[in-house]
């Protein structure tokens, strides 16, 4: 099978009626078949296939060959007939349906039900906004990357500013001091998962224990049937008697999962999941004593021992944001008007750390607006008044900062508006009124000079 550019963006399902005894040759292979499921792709197989990623591409280019697989998706599938993988009829397709998947873990195509009763007029928020967030509700069990909205292995800073944007938008202060019911604590769920989700994928570490299978939850060795002795005559009896019909035979696939991961030691992983509580508890009592890096660094290990505690995880999402309070009023108990250019440059890096935990944060949307203005970054400037606008939306101050951006980007009728609505809700805005002044003023100038050339 010829090597393209896009295989690694296909997203590979089994075909129909494909024989895996035939196909699995070993341990190693039956796992990786296992990680075939119509939503991974290609590059993210080569990662959690468990054997070597050369071994993986060349098990999927020999089962593409054989017909057990299908191109259901991704960059460049429907031209990867012609790229080895073979028509309908003669091995693997290029396009069908992929193959069911968990309510839980849809892919974000399917369709979403929303309650409708739930939409409420009277409230503070559009119906828009109501709808889509009753949507992304309904939306958190899906895997994190879809969450985000990014491809699975997508780098961390891709992850981050999908995160962004989205805590942006879900952050429970966008509507402060609104009447929003019962979407406050809508949003606060929201705003945690998709936190939770930029934490776990921008760790490579603890992305890469999520990608891991989870454990089977018993923890009861599994009883041999050899060793249990036969019933007595009468139990016998009532037995045949209460047996039901015997239970259609397993297809050869079946069989196959059956036997993954071939032998757990139950032993081993109750040993994990003590080990993990007890890192856990740690990391609450360092939390408790104000040791903010030392919790965070021991919740991500307990992570890393027991990845399926969905507690945990939102252990690590309050934390992290607890930390940015304290980071944040650190930042803010140093002024910025005396501060040299890498002073400035250093200060924005850290408060570009922090705002993702408290987007909407009026203090620091202020300060990253007016070191941003300073370093004459006038377009991010204006992104930072913006959101601080949203949250404050009569800050004199804030449309004063707006007008003074907007002049400088060479917008004069906007600086005007700014002004002028900087003076609606403070009149003694001096900064404002001086402002609005020398900017009609050069407008004028402006216009002359044009009347006279």
């Amino acid at each position: 099978m010829a090597q393209v550019p896009e295989q690694n963006d296909w997203v590979l399902a089994l075909a129909a009626g494909c024989d895996a005894e035939q196909l699995v040759r070993s341990a190693a292979e039956g796992y990786l078949f296992s990680r075939i499921d119509g939503l991974t792709p290609w590059r993210l197989l080569r990662e959690i296939g468990g054997i070597p990623p050369d071994d993986v591409d060349a098990c999927l280019r020999r089962w593409l060959d054989q017909g057990a697989l299908d191109v259901v998706g991704g960059r460049g599938a429907a031209t990867a007939s012609g790229a080895g993988a073979k028509p309908s009829g003669g091995g693997a397709t290029v396009s069908g349906p992929a193959p069911p998947v968990d309510a839980a873990e849809a892919p974000s195509n399917a369709p979403i039900v929303i309650d409708e009763s739930a939409l409420d007029d009277r409230l503070d928020i559009g119906l828009d906004a109501q709808r889509r967030i009753l949507e992304y509700e309904a939306s958190l069990g899906r895997p994190y990357h879809e969450l985000l909205g990014v491809q699975p292995g997508a780098a961390p800073k891709d992850v981050k500013k999908a995160y962004f944007k989205l805590s942006k938008e879900f952050h429970p202060d966008r509507y402060f001091r609104k009447q929003i019911g019962g979407y406050a604590a809508r949003l606060d769920r929201i705003f945690k998962k998709v936190l939770e989700a930029h934490e776990i994928l921008s760790d490579p570490d603890l992305c890469q224990v999520e990608n891991q299978p989870a454990a089977p939850v018993e923890d009861a060795p599994a009883v041999d049937a050899a060793s249990v002795p036969p019933p007595t005559a009468p139990a016998a009896e009532a037995a045949e008697e209460a047996r039901p019909a015997p239970p259609r035979p397993l297809t050869k696939l079946e069989r196959l999962r059956q036997r993954m991961p071939f032998k757990i030691n139950h032993a081993a992983l109750h040993a994990r999941r003590q080990q993990a509580d007890e890192i856990f508890r740690a990391a609450q009592a360092s939390q408790q004593a104000g040791r903010l890096q030392e919790a965070e660094a021991s919740i991500r290990i307990a992570i890393t021992f027991d990845p399926a505690r969905a507690e945990f995880k939102e252990a690590l999402g309050s934390l992290k944001i607890a930390a940015a309070g304290a980071r944040a009023a650190n930042l803010l108990a140093k002024p910025s008007e005396r501060m040299s250019d890498s002073e400035l440059f250093e200060a924005l890096r850290l408060i570009e750390d922090v705002l993702p935990y408290r987007p909407h944060d009026p203090e620091l949307n202020e300060r990253a607006s007016r070191i941003c203005l300073r370093l004459e970054k006038y377009d991010e400037a204006k992104e930072y008044v913006e959101t601080l606008l949203i949250r404050q939306p009569e800050s004199a101050a804030a449309y004063t900062m707006l007008g003074r951006i907007n002049k400088a980007l060479g917008d004069l009728d906007a600086a005007v508006r700014a002004f002028e609505t900087a003076l609606k809700f403070d009149e003694d805005d001096l900064e404002a009124r001086r402002s609005l002044a020398a900017v009609r003023i050069g407008a004028r100038d402006a216009a002359r000079g044009g009347e006279t050339s």
